[in-house]
Parts: structure tokens; C-alpha cells; sequence
């Protein structure tokens, strides 16, 4: 037996409650493993460690099954009658059987040799308020990201004169764009399309960041209360929110407090009082003697910035002044605009600390407020329930990508990598995880993936996934763009108008319609099929099966990411949406869903 590819913890992801009857438990073992038990049962079910102490346990076999890269993923859940779970495992190889307890591994003469079993793990009490509670609005949201000055013009009167004299003339879809220009969109011009995004299906709106800062994108903050005179006031922001609840669209911001801009009043401070100034320790600077301008200020150490980015100095989310004074501007605007939602940028570097209080006033305020982090990488130190809800989900974009784009991985490692990402996270974290291919930090789909048709293939395996599905303004015209910042080209209106991308709107509100109203894409459960013939000769065709989670409702995508045609065996069925497919033949670079 493997003994070192065994792994499990009585925590986390390895042991959790989805809800307040019900315990997940999984385990880490090697491929060797060809059958599993759990034992398990109430720690105090044979007494209380007195003389005639004995506990045993119910016998269960673990049947469902992950595969990961050299690893496979074991997972049963259980109700605890009583709350409480006292466990260990069974495991059977072809070197026979072994038993996995806290303390090690035993042999079976070894196990049934211990007086007592008293090194079992245990999961001591499924208490309410431990359990990890997402709000659930967002699986079955559609979202859909605006970097605001690229996105649309308010219209109307002297604000539409006043931006035809401040602004570029607003750029076509092959124009590339710098960080320099100002093409002004602003609020009221999401506030005029929102009928647009409520035709597209969008349910949700994430926002980059609107408050008063020095520069076209926004992330070095001047004043977190105004909004930036080039997007409007507080009065747009209010109307813009205000209007889009009225079409049942809920508002996310972007939080920037892992570090402010130079502007910021208490960063002036520091520059002309330097260590007496009242706001020192709102930062974390090392060395007080450094030249009041950007330039190599972080790199040398004087102080830390993000990204060695001298006019984003890093705010110190340690300091409580700090902590309050940011919570404080999210209170606010909650309670001026009514937003729904927050993301933090920068989340991994923000204080575990700041994360926690911050939750706890966003659901004082809105019980099913919905946070999340932008974080790269795994992300579990944050999602145990008491910080985010969710973060942006970059390993799976990552994962279908690299899969899509290289061709080389084989579908079973694409299925082992897809099955990783099921596997990071609590599950009810796994269902609100913020799902997309593309924003304002990636190089454009389409440009990445250099053609439509793998662009597309992309976007419908996204929105098969449990998550929070969401789309980069223009990828529903597949917009080109290069790497950031290239990736924030202006939205082509006129084109739309034109009737140029009626192809491309009408798949995605197919496909968007389809994510809301069939519970099956949504559903958590995700089935790799293979097909025999087809696994062999075209060893890059991947066909998933989902299945909503009351098991009553199935649908099938079929995905050609090879070479040569490949059958599809739903002639009988009914086709949902398809690209590249034809009487029961997916050419290269297509699909078909059907139920």
C-alpha cells in the first residue's frame, strides 16, 4: 500500500459540515486503493471511557470517487444524529487490508491487538455557527464585469457635449488601447444599457473600481467616499443601482484596500510629516527618508507597495484605525448605494483579520451579502467560513485553457485537473466560486484561444461548472485584446447596432438562458463519460454528464478538442445548443449539449 499518498485531516476540506445535518469527509489516497470504508459513529456511544467502555462504529463503504494526477479523491457524506463523529478508515489494496487512524496506520492483527481505539479522529460538534454559509443567490447568478470608462457614454444634454470635448472619440474594436486614454464611459452609460444586459440575461454586475482616483483604471484610491468625476456622482451611482434591482440585476464594487493610491489624504500626510505624521502607522514603512514622488521607493525597501509600485503604498490592515476607517467606507456603501456585493483586490495580502470583521459588518447589514477575494492560487485560508465567499476562480480558467490551448493534455488529465479545482474548497464554497475566462487582468478570450469556435468551446464548459458564472464586457462578441492593458478596449456599440455580432449575442443568450433555467449545468456534480471507440481513436474528446443536485434533471455536453470528427450519440435526445455539429458528428473545435 501507498502509505505516503494517504492523506486526511479532521478539517477543512478533508472533513466539514454542508449544512447542520449533514458531514462531508473525504480522503487523500494513492491509485493502489481498490476499496474503502469509513467506521464511524458518536464518540460517546459506547459510554463515557469507563470499565466497560467499547465503541464500535457503522461499517459504510466510500463509492464515490474523484481521480486525481497520482492520487484519488474519496468522498462520503454522513448525518451525525447527535452532531458529534468519531471515525477512521478502512483500506483495502492488493497487500491486503489496513486501517488509517489519527496516530498512523495498523495492519488488521495489529488493530484488533489495541486494548482501547481511542487515537480515531473526531469531529467534535457540527455547531451553527462554525459551519461555512455562503449566501446561495449566487449559483444562480449571471455576471457580467465593466471596466466603467471603456464600457459605454452616458447620453443626454451637456454631459454628452462636455464628453465629446474631454474625451477620445471612442475607439473601435481592432483599436488597441494603453492605460493613457480616456474614452469616457461613466455610470449613467451603464445605467442607459442596462436593458441590453437584462436582454443578454445578466444577473449580476461587477464593477471595477468607481471612487475618485488619479488614473484611467482606477486601483490607486483617492478618496473611497466620492466618485470619480469622470464616471458621474453619487447621485448616478445611486440611480445606476437603484435601476438595475428594479431588473432584478444585483451591483458588486471593487474594494481596493490592500493599498491606497498617492493622492490619498493620509498618504499626503506621511509625505510631509513623515514618521510624526498622525497616520504613520496606517502604513508600513521601514525607512521615513525617501523622496516625496514615485520612483524605487518600495525597491529599495523604504517602504512596501503593491507590486513595487511606488504610488500604491501598502496600507497596513493591522493597524484597527485602519480596519475601522475601511470598514466604515463599506459601510457606507451599503447604506448609501445598496450594492449587494463586494470584491477586495489584492485579497491575499489584505490582514486575515480585516477579512473577518469585514464580514461580519456586511452581513449586519445584509444577511445574504456576497464577498469575494481576488486570489490566484488555493485560496482555502480564507474560505473557511468566516472570511470570503468566494474567490476568483483562476485555477479552473486556468485549467480549461491550458487544456483547450496546448494539445497535449489528454482528457483524462483534463479530468484530473477539472477534478482538483472540485476539490479545493468546502463544496457549498465550490458552488459560489466567482467562475470566468477572461477580465480585465487576462488577455481577451478570443485572442488567447485564436479562434471563435475554442473560444466558444471555452465559455460553454465554464458555464457547465458549478460556480458563479460571469462574462468580461464584449466576450459576448467575442472583443479581441491583448494582455493588460490591451484587454480594455472599448465596447463596440456602433457594431452591435450594426448587426455585426448577431451571431455571437445569440449564442450567449442561449447559453445564458440555458445556465438559468436548467438546474443540471448548475448542479455540483460533474461526470467525465468516456465512449469507448470514440476514448481510443480521439483521446481529446471530452463528454461531461451533469446532473442537478435533486438528481432529477441530466445534460450531456460533448466536446471535440481534437483533430478529426468525432459521433455524437444523441440523435434521439434533445439538442440545447451546439457549435461545429452536425447530425450526429462534432467536427474539430465543436460541441453539443443535449438532455
Amino acid at each position: 500500500m501507498n502509505f505516503d499518498a494517504i492523506e486526511h485531516r479532521a478539517f477543512d476540506n478533508y472533513c466539514y459540515p454542508i449544512n447542520k445535518d449533514e458531514l462531508e469527509i473525504n480522503i487523500r489516497t494513492g491509485s493502489d486503493i481498490t476499496k474503502l470504508f469509513l467506521v464511524w459513529g458518536d464518540p460517546f456511544a459506547g459510554g463515557i471511557l469507563g470499565g466497560n467502555w467499547e465503541w464500535k462504529g457503522t461499517r459504510t463503504e466510500i463509492t464515490e470517487v474523484k481521480e486525481l494526477q497520482k492520487f484519488l479523491w474519496w468522498t462520503i457524506v454522513v448525518k451525525p444524529e447527535f452532531k458529534r463523529c468519531r471515525y477512521y478508515f478502512e483500506l483495502h489494496a492488493g497487500d491486503g487490508v489496513f486501517y488509517c487512524c489519527e496516530d498512523g496506520f495498523y495492519t488488521e492483527a495489529e488493530f484488533k491487538a489495541l486494548p482501547f481505539n481511542l487515537s480515531c479522529f473526531t469531529f467534535p460538534w457540527m455547531n451553527p455557527a462554525d459551519i461555512c454559509t455562503p449566501p446561495t443567490w449566487p449559483a444562480a447568478t449571471v455576471w457580467y464585469q465593466i471596466f466603467p470608462s471603456r464600457f459605454s457614454r452616458g447620453t443626454g444634454g451637456c454631459r454628452e457635449a462636455l464628453a465629446e470635448r474631454l474625451f477620445k472619440a471612442w475607439a473601435g474594436p481592432e483599436q488597441a488601447v494603453t492605460n493613457d486614454e480616456e474614452y469616457g464611459g461613466n455610470l449613467q452609460g451603464i445605467t442607459d444599457r442596462l436593458d441590453y444586459l437584462t436582454d443578454l440575461g445578466i444577473t449580476g454586475i461587477y464593477l471595477n473600481p468607481v471612487n475618485l482616483s488619479r488614473t484611467q483604471h482606477k486601483y490607486d484610491t483617492t478618496d473611497y467616499l466620492e466618485i470619480d468625476p469622470s464616471f458621474g456622482t453619487k447621485q448616478d451611482m445611486k440611480r445606476l443601482v437603484s435601476e438595475a434591482h428594479k431588473r432584478h440585476i444585483r451591483i458588486m464594487l471593487d474594494g481596493v484596500f490592500n493599498h491606497s493610491g498617492w493622492d490619498f489624504f493620509a498618504w499626503q500626510d506621511v509625505l510631509k510629516n513623515r514618521e510624526k505624521s498622525k497616520y504613520a502607522g496606517w502604513y508600513m514603512i521601514n525607512d521615513f527618508d525617501f523622496p516625496a514622488k514615485p520612483g524605487d521607493n518600495s525597491r529599495k525597501g523604504k517602504y512596501f507597495a503593491f507590486a513595487f509600485a511606488d504610488s500604491m503604498p501598502k496600507l497596513n490592515t493591522n493597524n484597527p484605525e485602519v480596519r475601522e476607517y475601511l470598514l466604515k467606507v463599506c459601510e457606507t456603501w451599503v447604506k448609501e448605494y445598496d450594492i449587494d456585493a463586494l470584491r477586495l483586490d489584492v485579497a491575499n495580502e489584505v490582514s486575515h483579520l480585516f477579512c473577518q470583521e469585514l464580514q461580519k459588518r456586511m452581513r449586519s447589514l445584509k444577511s445574504d451579502f456576497y464577498i469575494i477575494g481576488e486570489i490566484w492560487h488555493n485560496s482555502l485560508p480564507w474560505l473557511r467560513g468566516n472570511e470570503f465567499d468566494a474567490v476568483m476562480n483562476y485555477p479552473l480558467q486556468n485549467t480549461i485553457s491550458n487544456f483547450t490551448l496546448t494539445g497535449t493534455m489528454t482528457t483524462k488529465q483534463f479530468e484530473q485537473n477539472i477534478n482538483r479545482c472540485l476539490t479545493m474548497y468546502f463544496r457549498q464554497t465550490e458552488e459560489v466560486l466567482f467562475n470566468q475566462m477572461d477580465s480585465h487582468d487576462t488577455i481577451r478570450l478570443v485572442t488567447k484561444s485564436g479562434s471563435r469556435e475554442k473560444a466558444l468551446q471555452q465559455l460553454v464548459f465554464l458555464f457547465a461548472m458549478p460556480g458563479s458564472a460571469c462574462i468580461y464586457y464584449g466576450t459576448e462578441v467575442l472583443l479581441e485584446g491583448g494582455h493588460d492593458p490591451d484587454c480594455r478596449r472599448c465596447m463596440p456599440w456602433k457594431e452591435i447596432e450594426e448587426g455585426k455580432y448577431d451571431g455571437e449575442l445569440s449564442f450567449m443568450k442561449t447559453l445564458i438562458a440555458l445556465r438559468r433555467t436548467q438546474s443540471a449545468l448548475r448542479g455540483f456534480n460533474v461526470q467525465f463519460v468516456y465512449d469507448g471507440k470514440e476514448a481510443e481513436e480521439t483521446p481529446r474528446v471530452v463528454h461531461i454528464r451533469k446532473t442537478s443536485d435533486d438528481g432529477t434533471e441530466t445534460i450531456d455536453v460533448l466536446f471535440n478538442f481534437g483533430n478529426v470528427p468525432c459521433e455524437a450519440d444523441c440523435t434521439d435526445r434533445i439538442v440545447l445548443l451546439g457549435n461545429a455539429y452536425k447530425d450526429g458528428v462534432v467536427r474539430p473545435a465543436g460541441f453539443v449539449m443535449w438532455k
